[in-house]
């Protein structure tokens, strides 16, 4: 049981940031990022991490002996981007990820519940006017050289903060979770002794920086004397672009969210990218026939990883290629990890047997930023005595031990969903609704798509004595200051009143299906009459499952998101009879929130339908 609950091994806490340090000053001329069509060599990188540590030194001086506390980093990923958080991390601070095509509202909330010093901006001025008029506090990237040739960095320990990221959470409001240097630490070397990189590979930075799977994109590389490939904001949601990029700069190693990892295969993209040695999967639950697909079409290692954001990551592994099973385990624990399946009474499930999983280890965060009672209560200690700076988490998911060894995961307790690999709390979307004054109730809930794009769908009663002309347009704005991104719904389904149990809460069995039908919107109906807008409008329907769109209707507002614009271009590329890189379909996609738009875009290239 002990072997395969996780070894106990030192680990110190700046190991990292001493991993990082090292090779910046010894690694010289070799390659350490590739942005497009630049290089920068790690004495390059180097300089402008130590100048900007140093600048940041001098700006904001050492509360204590242990750090100068957190900085938001407002930057997409680019140069500026490493340089930030690897230079954060030399500080002995912690960085709190703020997604920059989140509402300036939402940024700001995340910069002021973090408690940020400042928030680290790069770019021009207008490009980031939005967050300095709100938070005031920014400080700026700049992307000339630095004449540091050298940074001392500040001492770290096991349970010092390295990191505050912020997920939804089940009270209706954001938790921003205190990760450590001591837990991040042994989740890097891990990896590295697990997968070790050589010189030569160039590992994909390609997550969003507020997903915590970026952590290990953004220091793995130069912890370990390899390369960064940084692929371009808005291209990981492309395979073309994804496949484009991989071939042009040779990434060998890549990670994926399942629901995109199916539409990357779709697209052939193991195939076509013949240099991709491993690739990491992981957010969502991995399907056996991706992993089936995955073998067909590539020699490659797939990797199934398993962790919250609350356990630094990723807490078990499981080789998938290398034994392909169904369902696909998530593996074994990684080291200093113990996992243990438990029942309600919190006793010890038998090998088989279903329960919750809890995680005790040293990559468990310290807590919750200004934890209630109750989500302190998830950092409570079970069972025997955890090693001296291991903590203990109870996850909410559901998961059993198979007789060799290896951990199932059965779904959730409550009634958290994960869109695109990343967190939503059901509970913050029904909260940030009903401060909307003419909402009396909602709810919301997963919904899958006839194409198994899983949505967001939100259920709303409304006062009628508000006399709302445009309920889904007015609710999406209101949405939009008070979610990030990700917790925006994608359908809207109006009701009176919701359907109750006799315990007077929402009866979910009772609750209709979204349909089909289009969305109540501000702009009235207005029917395609041309063969190609009849064309688009038509894939448009199918992808979005909606009975019909008009020639007007945007994307955004019918309830479109980034993996039915994918999906929408596998279709648009067979209709047209166009190849699947032809940089035709990305321009129609991209010029064209509207079938009109897409229309206009396709007949002025000569496309007939």
């Amino acid at each position: 049981m002990e072997e395969l609950q996780g070894r106990v091994r030192p680990v110190a806490a700046d190991e990292v940031i001493r991993g990082l340090r090292e090779h910046y000053r010894g690694a010289g001329d070799r390659v350490a990022v590739v942005e497009g069509g630049r290089t920068w060599t790690y004495a390059e990188l180097g300089n402008r991490v130590f100048g900007l540590a140093h600048r940041l030194g001098e700006a904001f001086p050492a509360r204590s002996a242990e750090g100068r506390g957190v900085f938001g980093v407002a930057i997409d990923r680019s140069l500026e981007l490493l340089v930030a958080v690897h230079a954060i991390a030399l500080t002995g601070s912690a960085y709190c990820p703020i997604g920059p095509d989140d509402p300036v509202p939402w940024q700001l909330t995340v910069a002021q519940t973090s408690n940020a010093e400042a928030v680290l901006v790069a770019g021009d001025a207008e490009d980031h006017q939005a967050i300095q008029e709100a938070f005031g506090k920014t400080f700026l990237v700049r992307r000339d050289k630095s004449a540091a040739t050298d940074f001392t960095h500040a001492r770290v320990h096991e349970r010092t903060t390295s990191q505050v990221i912020f997920t939804s959470g089940s009270a209706g409001r954001p938790k921003g979770v205190l990760c450590t240097y001591g837990g991040f630490a042994n989740r890097i070397r891990w990896m590295q002794e697990r997968f070790p990189l050589r010189t030569g590979d160039r590992v994909a930075l390609k997550t969003p920086v507020t997903f915590d799977v970026a952590g290990w994109e953004m220091f793995w590389p130069q912890y370990a004397g390899a390369q960064t490939v940084i692929v371009p904001p808005g291209a990981h949601t492309s395979p073309e672009a994804l496949i484009s990029t991989f071939n042009q700069h040779a990434v060998t190693v890549a990670h994926f969210v399942p629901s995109m990892l199916r539409l990357w295969l779709r697209a052939d993209g193991a195939r076509r990218c013949p240099d991709l040695r491993m690739v990491f999967s992981s957010g969502e639950v991995l399907d056996a026939a991706l992993v089936a697909e995955f073998a067909r079409q590539s020699k490659g290692e797939l990797h199934n990883l398993y962790g919250p954001t609350e356990a630094t990551i990723d807490v078990t592994h499981f080789a998938a290629s290398a034994e392909p099973r169904r369902p696909v385990p998530i593996g074994r624990p990684i080291t200093n990890t113990r996992i243990y399946v438990l029942d309600q009474a919190q006793r010890v499930c038998p090998v088989g047997e279903s329960g919750e999983i809890y995680i005790q280890g040293i990559g468990v965060a310290s807590g919750y930023l200004n934890a209630s009672e109750e989500d302190s209560a998830r950092f409570l200690p079970v069972l025997r005595d955890a090693p001296p700076g291991w903590g203990t988490f109870r996850t909410g998911d559901l998961g059993r031990y198979t007789t060799d060894g290896q951990i199932e995961f059965h779904g959730r307790l409550d009634g958290q969903l994960k869109i695109r690999g990343q967190r939503v709390e059901p509970a913050e979307v029904e909260a940030a609704l009903c401060e909307h004054s003419a909402v009396v109730q909602a709810h919301a809930r997963a919904h899958r798509s006839s194409m198994g794009r899983p949505l967001l769908v939100a259920y709303v009663v409304l006062d009628a004595s508000h006399g709302m002309t445009d309920p889904v347009g007015e609710l999406q704005e209101h949405l939009a200051c008070h979610l990030p991104t990700r917790s925006m719904p994608s359908k809207f389904v109006f009701l009176d009143p919701l359907p109750l149990s006799s315990h007077g809460k929402v009866d979910a069995s009772r609750l209709p299906e979204p349909g089909r039908a289009r969305p109540d919107l501000k702009s009235p109906f207005e029917e395609p009459t041309k063969p190609l807008e009849k064309l688009i409008a038509g894939i448009w329907a199918h992808v979005l499952d909606l009975d019909e769109v008009g020639v007007r209707d945007n994307f955004h507002d019918l309830g479109g998101d980034s993996l039915a614009a994918v999906e929408i271009s596998f279709v648009l590329t067979e209709r047209l009879n166009l190849d699947h890189d032809d940089p035709l379909i990305p321009r129609i996609l991209m010029d064209g929130s509207t079938v009109a738009q897409s229309a206009a875009m396709a007949a002025l290239a000569g496309v007939k339908a």
